[in-house]
């Protein structure tokens, strides 16, 4: 567990679990993230149990892998690895300069937040399929897509029609 240098005046601690959580995950490939984390959150008061925070920061601070898609674009679905949920790809396209930061934090039982899971790029919606999927969920995944090569897939998996 990484506990980040943050007290709050309500006295509760932030921190990130490396090992289980997706933002551990996310974070080992992006290391630089956990300072811009907790300039982010430094100002931040937190409420609630489930908080979704997106900032919009004045500088590059990565890529993203889900870009707006047109009819112009080769769309292939397909199933990442361990997963039976149906991915959207948009073949030849390649990730793109992102300035916003999207962080889930959740609050566990001693009144602490962890940072479940971040990434660079604007929050959307779960996939369809998803246990967390929306009624935005189709809407959003049939005008954004994933840059090819984003998850790792099933290739057996991979198809041009649409499963959702």
């Amino acid at each position: 567990m990484y506990l980040l240098n943050l007290k709050s005046s309500n006295n509760y601690s932030v921190y990130i679990d490396q090992i289980f959580s997706p933002a551990g995950h996310y974070l080992s490939r992006h290391p630089h993230l956990y300072k811009i984390i907790e300039e982010i959150l430094l100002d931040y008061k937190l409420s609630g149990n489930n908080i979704i925070i997106e900032k919009k920061l004045e500088r590059d601070i990565g890529t993203t892998d889900i870009i707006s898609t047109t009819d112009a674009d080769n769309i292939y679905y397909a199933q990442a690895l361990k997963s039976t949920i149906f991915y959207r790809f948009a073949k030849n396209r390649f990730p793109q300069k992102s300035d916003t930061l999207t962080l889930i934090l959740k609050k566990d039982e001693q009144g602490n937040f962890e940072v479940y899971d971040t990434w660079i790029g604007r929050n959307y919606p779960a996939f369809p399929g998803d246990q967390n999927e929306t009624n935005k969920s189709k809407d959003y995944w049939n005008s954004h897509a994933l840059v090819h090569n984003a998850l790792s897939i099933q290739t057996k998996s991979i198809t041009k029609t649409c499963p959702y």
